[in-house]
């Protein structure tokens, strides 16, 4: 895995470096891709790894998966490996040519801008209030479980059974937030309502 990381980061550099930088890309009148962008784009993206929403997530999985006896070495990798994924693939499709938008996205006071932003923090925030709610839930589902074991109510399989419905709840919530996402675009209208004329 870490071979594997390096790998990644050689590649990424060696393509800055060797082929995108020497060109000089221009970037309007902000200046030129290069080197220093690259840097900048670079300790912007590892600073992102610290969100909390993602260290909830990662955290989350992890305590699942070790729960289920299994050794979660890599769950990290791969949240950040899907998630550079999906960032390279929007990255793409964006240079590739969706410029209706380019107009708000360059301009700072947009409403794209502000609404964006505000569909960002929120979704943030209700999904870190949600994991934590289930994080509550399942604790207090524990310590219930746990007080009725001491009582000798309750066996260790029962509380396997306090845990079960836990992944569900997790994916029930991605379901849903992809399902509101989904509605917002498709009846919001977004790209028709800021999309330059």
């Amino acid at each position: 895995m870490a071979g594997f990381i390096l790998l990644l980061n050689v590649i990424g550099w060696g393509v800055l470096t060797l082929f995108v930088a020497p060109r000089q890309y221009e970037l309007g009148a902000t200046g030129v891709f290069g080197v220093g962008l690259g840097v900048t784009a670079f300790v912007l993206g590892m600073r992102h790894a610290f969100d909390a929403d993602h260290i909830a997530a990662i955290d989350n999985t992890t305590r699942k998966l070790m729960a289920d006896g299994q050794r979660p070495l890599s769950v990290g990798f791969w949240f950040s490996l899907g998630h550079s994924t999906i960032v390279f693939v929007l990255c793409l499709l964006l240079s590739l040519g969706v410029r209706a938008l380019a107009g708000a996205v360059e301009d700072d006071s947009s409403a794209l801008h502000e609404a964006t932003g505000l569909i960002g923090t929120s979704v943030s925030a209700v999904f870190l209030y949600l994991i934590g709610i289930m994080n509550l839930v399942v604790l207090v589902g524990i310590v219930k479980v746990f007080r009725r074991m001491r009582r000798g109510e309750f066996d260790e399989a029962s509380l396997e059974r306090s845990l079960d419905y836990v992944g569900y709840a997790v994916v029930a919530l991605f379901v849903l937030t992809w399902a509101l996402a989904l509605l917002v675009w498709r009846f919001a209208r977004i790209e028709e309502r800021w999309s330059v004329k």
